[in-house]
């Protein structure tokens, strides 16, 4: 055999997809027929290799979890989101402060405003 080529007939090809056992919500989908077929036979795949027989909900999760994983510009766009919306909950926060305080104020400046408790001591 030339030096550097391996044989591949010999060499065990793993699945892609590692299948860990979670709790799932239900979710309703229509997918291409082929789709549903290559998922079918992912399933078979997966069996034969490792003598796991994953669910195919568990195929579609896990797959998808892979491709948001491998997503760059889709984890970037999360995180601008995850900012923004960080950033709106301290503007709230710093909103909500702000209004607390105004009423603090307004009601302190009302209850101890130094002209009324003056015209009460004024004679008549």
């Amino acid at each position: 055999m030339p030096k550097g080529k391996r044989n591949v007939e010999t060499k065990v090809r793993r699945p892609l997809l590692r299948i860990e056992r979670i709790i799932y919500e239900k979710a309703s989908f229509k997918m291409n027929r082929d789709v549903l077929a290559n998922i079918e036979q992912y399933v078979l795949y997966i069996k034969e290799v490792t003598g796991d027989e994953p669910t195919q909900d568990e195929i579609v999760d896990r797959g998808m979890q892979r491709l948001f994983d491998a997503d760059r510009g889709f984890r970037q766009w999360l995180q601008r989101k995850a900012d923004q919306n960080e950033n709106v909950s301290r503007a709230q926060e710093v909103g909500d402060v702000v209004k607390r305080t105004s009423v603090g104020v307004s009601s302190e400046k009302h209850q101890s405003a130094p002209s009324d408790r003056i015209k009460d001591l004024k004679p008549e």
